[in-house]
């Protein structure tokens, strides 16, 4: 355990941080096999949020810009 009051805090932070990001990344995750796994009009539908979500996940820095990248890609394949 830290002894410094800075560091006290920036390991808040970070456990703060870290569920906030680890929830972001899993219902990203979860858009994205329901978009791969649906058919026909709920694809179009949910590609627009799915990309939404994507380029807010990588601004917020969650992922990384290839990520976003080739997962565009493959739903633009679509």
């Amino acid at each position: 355990m830290a002894n410094i009051k800075s560091q006290k805090k920036r390991i808040r932070q970070d456990a703060k941080r870290n569920l906030r990001n680890k929830s972001i990344k899993t219902e990203l995750k979860s858009s994205l096999k329901s978009l791969y796994s649906e058919n026909g009009e709920l694809i179009a539908e949910n590609k627009v949020s799915v990309l939404k979500k994507l380029d807010k996940a990588f601004t917020d820095g969650i992922i990384s810009k290839n990520y976003r990248d080739r997962n565009k890609s493959r739903i633009s394949k679509l």
